[in-house]
């Protein structure tokens, strides 16, 4: 059964791009409360090359990626200026925290629901003077960023399999000297388009009293993962420590005795995606740094694959399309996804890939379209996300609105034969935000 996304400005039913699982961020945990949808949570999107505040600008190392569009602005960094999720900037030291120490490496992974080449990902961190009754701003960040992981592979086009991110993404950040509550922020910069994630990882910086903590555990993996359980293991403490202890998505914990090596999780929901991580807790009760974050996908209850996520298009012209859309999961291989335009299946791409160009279109006409995963027992997924896309042609000679782009309030396109006003400025972050599509509160129709 297909799947219609949300027409919605405020609300998104559909994955987006990614998000930081592990530590948690500020989005991650309000996902899991309930408070953001799983598009949102992936949704915190802006111009990249933080903390410039204009748009149009070219990356100094890579110059020909896309130039930027503008970031979001000083108390929306941390919503990155989305409509969705603005609570996320409300100010104040009541954020759930995660524990650390000055100079130790956190592993910080990230999860990406539809990837694009990363050019780059940035971490900042709150000076120490900083005030967090106030809202979030840039001259609360240092003005460059105290840890960078950089791919130099250019241009974008000729290395798309060396700039394309897997997920998970795992970087070890050494943090700098800070005592107390700071905020990090991580941004992970996309070369192909104008824009950046962003995301929020609150921080209490514990005080050194001298003890020596546990070595890190290693070695955790997942395995018999099914609709209804995890099995998750990891390799033995070398130094002798009391018991060790399993996070779960950053909110749930067990304790398991020091002679175990070995945890099965029965209470997890199918076709549900959850992340873990393991720490080491000595005889006096000091607890060492987590380990490297897993994230896990069960099952769906007949075995299938999960379904492809956020289908979308990555643009379009008169007669072609491109479309992207998040990988899906099985117990065996992805083997190939299935394309269907208007019911029909037009195509199919290899499973390694989330990318389609559908070429010798109409112009000026509506396809609807929507992509299936088969995997190595030639289970079918259900479908993914119903996408309707118009190609280019007529609308009065105003340009054809476009996503990604930057529009200001009272700009003029063509979209769906017909001439459109913005009323609101904004970046068209996803599709949902074209002219005429749903409740519809950025643009009015001219003609």
């Amino acid at each position: 059964m297909s799947q219609r996304s949300s027409n919605t400005i405020s609300r998104s039913n559909t994955p987006r791009h990614g998000h930081v699982f592990s530590p948690a961020s500020r989005a991650y945990f309000a996902w899991q409360e309930g408070k953001l949808d799983e598009g949102a949570l992936n949704q915190r999107e802006s111009g990249k090359h933080f903390p410039q505040t204009v748009g149009g600008l070219k990356d100094p190392l890579a110059p020909d990626d896309v130039l930027s569009a503008t970031p979001p602005l000083d108390g929306k960094i941390a919503s990155a200026g989305q409509l969705t999720g603005a609570f996320l900037d409300q100010p104040g030291d009541h954020w759930q925290k995660h524990e650390v120490r000055s100079g130790e490496s956190l592993p910080v992974s990230w999860n990406f629901t539809a990837n694009h080449p990363a050019r780059r990902w940035d971490y900042f961190i709150t000076e120490d003077d900083w005030d967090s009754s106030k809202p979030l701003a840039r001259n609360q960040f240092g003005a460059k960023p105290f840890y960078t992981v950089q791919n130099n592979w250019q241009p974008f086009w000729k290395y798309p399999d060396e700039l394309m991110p897997p997920s998970p993404t795992e970087h070890e950040v050494q943090l700098p000297k800070r005592e107390g509550y700071h905020v990090l922020l991580a941004i992970y910069v996309v070369a192909d388009t104008g824009m950046a994630f962003y995301q929020i990882i609150d921080l209490l910086f514990g005080a050194s009293d001298g003890g020596e903590r546990p070595d890190t555990p290693t070695g955790l993996t997942a395995s018999d993962v099914t609709d209804k359980q995890v099995v998750l293991t990891w390799d033995q403490a070398v130094a002798p420590i009391a018991k060790y202890r399993i996070t779960r998505s950053g909110i749930s914990t067990v304790d398991i005795d020091a002679t175990q090596q070995t945890w099965t999780d029965n209470s997890v929901a199918a076709g549900t995606r959850y992340s873990y991580f393991i720490s080491a807790i000595n005889n006096e009760g000091k607890v060492s740094a987590p380990s490297r974050a897993i994230e896990v996908h069960t099952l769906t209850e007949d075995g299938a694959p999960t379904a492809p996520v956020n289908l979308h298009s990555m643009g379009q012209t008169a007669q072609s399309l491109r479309l992207m859309w998040g990988a899906s999961i099985g117990t065996t291989p992805i083997t190939q996804y299935v394309i269907f335009r208007n019911d029909h299946e037009v195509d199919r791409a290899d499973g390694d890939k989330t990318t389609f160009e559908d070429p010798g279109l109409t112009p000026d006409t509506t396809y609807e379209y929507f992509v299936k995963a088969l995997d190595q027992n030639g289970k079918l997924s259900s479908s993914s996300n119903v996408l309707d896309v118009r190609t280019e042609g007529g609308g009065g000679g105003y340009p054809a609105w476009e996503l990604n782009a930057r529009y200001e309030k009272d700009a003029r396109v063509s979209h769906s034969r017909s001439t459109w006003r913005c009323i609101q400025a904004h970046v068209s972050y996803v599709p949902d935000w074209a002219p005429g599509v749903g409740d519809n509160v950025l643009w009015v129709k001219q003609s």
